[in-house]
């Protein structure tokens, strides 16, 4: 059993326990814990207790089927998504790297888009922040900024553009690493179409004034909110994305054009936005990582932890 921390579906990081399948523990905590409410005594959380309530929903809010792919089941698909397991942290305050642009629709009122924009090399953290994640380790070779930036080690780099040649996408010196060896940053090559429907990108809140999508999620379960005394505990089957058939860009790297998580904003947070002189910078919506099988054959043959692939349904490729 394993224990993470994920943060697509909201802006409240939820723990998780990941188990193997057929593990008899998996169907002995199911057994125990799947009954339990929030507002059971020793359930619910300490703030809610402290405050004198605790929310009556149940203790699991989703249980989710996923398939760890090996490198021999993704072979018969020319693109794949990229999944990683590290995050570093960027030393603060963002600003020096990233400016934000307000997009408020001209369409409706009360809601709009915020657009971050990296504007110089990125230094790493030199202390752990809690909750995100850890430093870049001597070993480690590839793993996202916490603003979902892609960093590479020196090695991988070297490896990437001896494989890719002039295909090798654009390398950005990153400061800051440990051990002072060089990190750097992997830019996309492109931008390619997700079609949803039938990627079953849904949306769990919308704005209430044009309907738009407020936060989304790549998911099987089409449950509109992700909160309230109404959830109930959800099984959940992997979700997988499907681009369109249009060729795709030169190079290795490419990121989807929709997103997960926070995708637009409500008026008055915009306006949170435009008032602090150093705002809040991290991406509040998540991007979709696709890699080439060339891409993928590196990786699974030098690089053996701290990432993960799976399907991308691709029509006619």
């Amino acid at each position: 059993m394993g224990l993470y921390v994920e943060h697509d579906r909201s802006s409240i990081m939820s723990a998780c326990l990941l188990f193997p399948e057929g593990d008899i523990l998996l169907d002995e905590f199911l057994d125990f814990a799947g009954p339990k409410r929030l507002s059971e005594p020793g359930v619910g959380g300490l703030l809610d207790r402290l405050r004198g309530k605790a929310e009556p929903g149940p203790l699991l809010r989703r249980v989710r089927r996923w398939n760890e792919y090996e490198f021999a089941d993704l072979q018969d698909f020319p693109i794949v998504e990229l999944l990683l397991d590290k995050t570093i942290e960027l030393e603060w305050p963002l600003s020096r790297y990233y400016r934000v642009a307000i997009d408020v629709d001209a369409d409706c009122p009360d809601c709009g888009e915020i657009h971050v924009h990296q504007e110089g090399p990125l230094r790493l953290a030199s202390e752990i922040v809690v909750f995100r994640g850890d430093l870049w380790e001597p070993e480690d070779q590839i793993a996202l900024t916490d603003n979902d930036e892609l960093l590479v080690s020196d090695r991988l780099r070297q490896l990437w553009q001896r494989m890719a040649g002039d295909d090798a996408p654009q390398f950005m010196p990153v400061e800051g690493a440990g051990d002072g060896a060089p990190v750097w940053q992997a830019a996309p090559q492109g931008t390619v179409h997700i079609l949803a429907p039938p990627t079953e990108l849904h949306v769990l809140e919308s704005c209430p004034t044009c309907g738009r999508p407020l936060t989304q999620a790549l998911t099987t379960d089409p449950y509109t909110s992700a909160f309230g005394p109404d959830r109930q505990t959800v099984h959940e089957d992997e979700a997988l994305l499907t681009l369109d058939a249009a060729p795709l860009p030169a190079g290795d790297l490419w990121v989807g054009d929709a997103q997960q998580g926070r995708v637009r904003e409500l008026t008055e947070v915009l306006q949170r936005f435009g008032d602090d002189p150093d705002p809040f910078y991290l991406r509040p919506a998540y991007p979709f990582w696709l890699i080439s099988q060339r891409l993928l054959r590196l990786l699974h043959e030098h690089v053996p932890a701290g990432w993960r692939c799976r399907p991308v349904i691709r029509p006619g490729g």
